[in-house]
Parts: C-alpha cells; sequence; structure tokens
C-alpha cells in the first residue's frame, strides 16, 4: 500500500473517530484496519465535520484570547482604584524618584525632571501617625493622609526646591504618560510616581481643603530656558462642584499669571464638557482642564510633542499664556506643586 493511500486512510480514521459520540477503547482501535477496506467505511461528511470541528476550536482560543485581555484590562482598572483608595496595587510598591534639584530657593534646575535621575525607593514615613502632607518628610515617595477621615495614599515629596514640602501633582518631560484621557482617569489619576502622572482630582481636592495651600507651576521650554509661576493660595472643589478650581490667590514669578482666567471654572476632560461657551474646549485641544470661555488659553495637559516632530497646531501643545502661548509647538517639562503655605 503507497504512503499516500496510509495517509489518506489515517485521515478519514481521525476524521471518523472525531465525528462519533462513542467513546473507544483500546481494543476497538486497534481493531480498525489500516488497509485500503477503511478508507469506504467512513462517510465524506465526517471529513467536513473534522474541519468544522477545528473551525469551532479556533473561534473558541480567539474568545478565550479575548477574555484574557479583558481580564488583563480590569486588573489594571482594579491596580489603579487600588491605588486610589491608598492600597498598595498588586506587584507595584512605590519607588522614590529623586531628582538632582538645584538648591537655590530662587531658581530651578534644568535636571528636576530628568528621568535619569531615578534612585532606590526610600520607606514610607513609620511612626504612630501618618503625616498629613510633605513638610518635614523624605524626599521622595512618602504615605500621607491628608484628613483623618481620608484613607492614606501615596505622593511624591519634593523637598529639593524652594525649601521643600512640596507634593508633586502634575510631572511632564518625555511624552511617556497620555495626558489625553476621560473624566475617571482625572479622577482617581493615573501615570507612576516615578515617571510622568497626574496625582488624580480627588486627591488633590483632599489635600488642597486640609490645610491654606499654594501652588508652584515650574515650566521649561525647547530651548532650556525656565520660568516659575507662583500662586499663595490654590484649592479645588469635590466632584459634586465638577472639581471646580476655588481658590488661586496672589501670583509671583518670572512666568505671566497664565492661571487667571482659568479661576473658577470647572474641570473638563472630552466625555464630561464643563466650559461654560459650550464649545467642548478638552477635545478641541485634546486635553483636560479647568477650561474658561475660551480654549485658546493655557493647557498644560496637552500633547506632548518631542523636539524633532513636527508642531501640532490648534492649541493642541503643552501651553503657558505668556510663555508660549500657541497656537503651534509645545513646552519640554512642567510640574505642578503644592505646599501648604504655613510651610
Amino acid at each position: 500500500m503507497s504512503k499516500m493511500l496510509q495517509l489518506d486512510t489515517l485521515v478519514t480514521m481521525l476524521a471518523c473517530l472525531t465525528s462519533t459520540q462513542n467513546e473507544l477503547n483500546s481494543e476497538m482501535l486497534k481493531s480498525l484496519p489500516i488497509d485500503n477496506s477503511t478508507a469506504g467505511t467512513c462517510p465524506i461528511s465526517a471529513l467536513s465535520g473534522f474541519t468544522n470541528r477545528l473551525q469551532a476550536l479556533a473561534t473558541d482560543m480567539a474568545s478565550i484570547k479575548e477574555q484574557v485581555g479583558s481580564l488583563q484590562e480590569q486588573l489594571v482598572d482594579l491596580r489603579r482604584t487600588a491605588t486610589s483608595i491608598g492600597a498598595t496595587p498588586l506587584a507595584t510598591l512605590p519607588i522614590a524618584l529623586g531628582s538632582r534639584f538645584n538648591n537655590s530657593s530662587n531658581s530651578l534646575d534644568t535636571d528636576i525632571l530628568d528621568p535619569q535621575a531615578l534612585v532606590p525607593a526610600a520607606p514610607a514615613t513609620k511612626g504612630p501617625t501618618t503625616p498629613h502632607n510633605c513638610v518635614k518628610q523624605e524626599h521622595g515617595v512618602v504615605r500621607i493622609r491628608p484628613g483623618p477621615n481620608i484613607e492614606p495614599f501615596y505622593v511624591f515629596c519634593d523637598q529639593k526646591v524652594r525649601g521643600g514640602g512640596w507634593t508633586v501633582v502634575a510631572n511632564r518631560y518625555d511624552g511617556s504618560e497620555d495626558f489625553n484621557r476621560k473624566w475617571v482617569d482625572y479622577k482617581i489619576g493615573f501615570g507612576s510616581l516615578t515617571t510622568e502622572f497626574f496625582i488624580g482630582l480627588d486627591k488633590l481636592h483632599w489635600i488642597t481643603v486640609s490645610d491654606n495651600y499654594e501652588l508652584l507651576v515650574q515650566l521649561h521650554n525647547r530651548e532650556e530656558k525656565q520660568r516659575y509661576a507662583l500662586y499663595d493660595q490654590f484649592s479645588i472643589g469635590s466632584e459634586s462642584e465638577q472639581y471646580r478650581l476655588n481658590v488661586l490667590g496672589n501670583h509671583t514669578g518670572d512666568a505671566a499669571d497664565a492661571l487667571r482666567q482659568h479661576a473658577g471654572k470647572k474641570f473638563s476632560t472630552s466625555d464630561q464638557d464643563n466650559t461654560e461657551s459650550g464649545a467642548n474646549c478638552a477635545t478641541a485641544q485634546s486635553a483636560a482642564f479647568w477650561y474658561s470661555s475660551s480654549c485658546n488659553l493655557s493647557n498644560p495637559f496637552g500633547i506632548y510633542q518631542r523636539i524633532l516632530d513636527r508642531n501640532v497646531d490648534g492649541y493642541k501643545g503643552i501651553l503657558w499664556r505668556g510663555f508660549l502661548d500657541g497656537p503651534k509647538g509645545s513646552l519640554k517639562r512642567i510640574r505642578l506643586s503644592v505646599r501648604p503655605k504655613a510651610a
């Protein structure tokens, strides 16, 4: 019997075996002859059934892959939610971010946002009580509790700039984190404290209503020119107020007072527009912020544009009115930090 005939016979027999509902024991298998007589013992429909089974298995495997992907996405969401309520995410312990800062309180170091300046994690502050803020804490990741009815959570404390005690609430320097996000992401926060991140509007609200806070904005353009804007009061509302920018104090610094027209405005994202003009500024500028009636103002959470990229038009970059106005271009680095004024 030729090899081709043997192969045809084996395929036909396998098709017959997979198309029956009865279990075959070893003795029955031995009794099946592998010769020319086997070819006519199974209808050709068995081969069709065998093919259908293979197709069904392939479909099932594709469905399982989709389910696994969905479960992985849910796990990421659960980790993010755990972080938002103060729990330590699974397999993600905080790593302190150490940067080369200028010790001078009057200037900004060009390396303050350098990702190469990562250092090993510093342990969370231990003791009978959890600190309310970053004042007199270690430089790096620290666990704080702004109020008695708030679950503790981790923040990054900056002790190297302008006397220290700052809680970093937003950090951008290389475009590794996408800031064009939905409402829920801005509510709970996103990104790692060791890289680019946003602390989350809930946490920012809890922090800024717990004491009299000031806001520091540090800016760098592509030519490494540095500016800063300091506001002696800063506070936002809760989610029921759409995180309204309730308090914005007096301005000092060599960067323009670019937040003034955003004061009193509600926070907007592409899926929750709270701008007064009716135009969805978050969608128009591919970002999120306390937008005013005009979309063409400051846009700190806009699209990060690397130096070699073609400039994005339409006021979509990282903009600060009076330092980089747009409509084209983007700042290279921006960091927002808050600190109790008494510090």
